[in-house]
């Protein structure tokens, strides 16, 4: 393993996920930094006062979390919650400004409470340019994962575009998961970088390992077994999935992984064949992707697709199972090791295909996958860093 690029800062990562989701490269990059000498304070999502009343079991936790402060969860590393802020942020840039007033002094007070100083602001929010320059940081970045532009939900595309771009002028680097992301926001950055997302590819290759047992959900169920792997939410496109149960009964359709709000589950209701898992632990990932007969990468084709880099394709690749995906450009890296498909009519005919046609590229799949690990990415933003920092 590479001597670490970045040692000695303190990060601040204002991040669209908790700690708890499903880890992405938020989760491991803040890990790594702290491992590699570092002091890291993690903040949660913003969670507005609307969101939070619609669904009060799951974030009551959040203002207990909140009046505890920073939680120290591994050694340098520690995660904050916010207080639930106004509702409409994404949509009006003076309720932003006035959610930004209000966490302002929360940052500036858990950041003097843990004695940071050689600070990294290190952003996913884009509605956060108004944190830039007033935290004493040395160099701010901001990860552009997704077009928060095409988001649904209470988003204004005009709004939330305003406020990224400001976010893009202001900070020392832009990187980005995606070429199509670049094109898009790097016109406005000082510096860019394109940064895609990748796997853990000796955890997903445990898929292949013959003595690893298959998860005791998909275990007795009929096979083949078509699977999905990742949160469910409004760009998976469920009624290609649910044509894929109807026209084969005899078959099992499985989506391993957590329902979103926003998910359209209506197309998969009433069809006995589907089997929906919720989260599973990630350790266990290996053994639900063991049981795949044929991964399926099912995006709604739109600007969402256009734009993202899904961690499924990578991961799939790791385990060296068949893969069928919808025809975005992140799946033709993978061209030749993967099918790819124009239209629904073809989705469906390649997993036909790949359920009955021998498969030859299982190897060369997880071969590929070397070349897209996380921590490469991870040594690759750092360098990206090291030299704002350098500068």
């Amino acid at each position: 393993m590479d001597e670490p690029v970045i040692t000695g800062q303190d990060f601040l990562i204002l991040s669209t996920q908790d700690w708890g989701a499903l880890p992405t490269r938020k989760h491991r990059f803040a890990r790594w930094w702290a491992e590699d000498g570092n002091r890291v304070l993690y903040v949660e999502q913003q969670m507005h006062w609307a969101g939070w009343l619609a669904d009060v079991r799951n974030q009551f936790s959040r203002a207990w979390r909140w009046l505890g402060g920073p939680r120290e969860v591994a050694p340098r590393l520690w995660v904050y919650t916010l207080p639930p802020v106004l509702p409409f942020f994404q949509m009006s840039e003076s309720i932003n400004r006035v959610n930004n007033a209000l966490i302002l002094p929360l940052l500036r007070q858990q950041l003097r409470r843990l004695g940071f100083r050689e600070l990294v602001l290190w952003t996913y929010t884009p509605h956060s340019a108004d944190f830039v320059g007033r935290l004493g940081e040395r160099a701010a970045v901001y990860e552009c994962v997704d077009d928060f532009t095409a988001a649904k939900g209470l988003v204004d595309a005009e709004a939330i575009g305003r406020m990224e771009r400001a976010l893009i002028e202001r900070v020392d680097l832009l990187s980005a998961t995606h070429d199509r992301l670049y094109e898009k926001k790097a016109r406005w950055a000082r510096r860019a970088i394109v940064v895609p997302n990748g796997a853990d590819v000796e955890h997903m290759a445990r898929a292949a390992d013959p003595d690893l047992p298959v998860a005791e959900a998909l275990a007795d169920v009929p096979r083949p077994v078509i699977g999905y792997l990742g949160g469910i939410n409004y760009w998976i496109d469920t009624a290609l999935l649910a044509r894929i149960a109807r026209e084969h009964p005899d078959w099992t359709v499985a989506l391993v992984g957590p329902q979103d709000l926003l998910a359209d589950m209506e197309p998969l209701k009433g069809l006995p064949n589907v089997v929906l898992t919720g989260r599973v632990p990630y350790e266990d990932v290996p053994r639900y992707l063991k049981a795949f007969d044929v991964c399926v990468n099912p995006y709604v084709l739109d600007e969402v697709a256009e734009h993202c880099s899904p961690l499924k394709l990578y991961e799939y690749i790791a385990s060296g199972k068949p893969v069928v995906s919808v025809d975005m450009p992140e799946a033709h890296k993978f061209k030749g090791l993967i099918h790819i498909a124009a239209d629904a009519d073809e989705f469906v005919r390649m997993v036909e295909r790949a359920v009955h046609s021998p498969d030859e590229h299982a190897a060369a799949r997880r071969e590929a996958a070397w070349q897209h690990t996380w921590r490469s990415r991870y040594e690759d933003v750092s360098r990206a860093l090291a030299d704002v920092l350098r500068a």
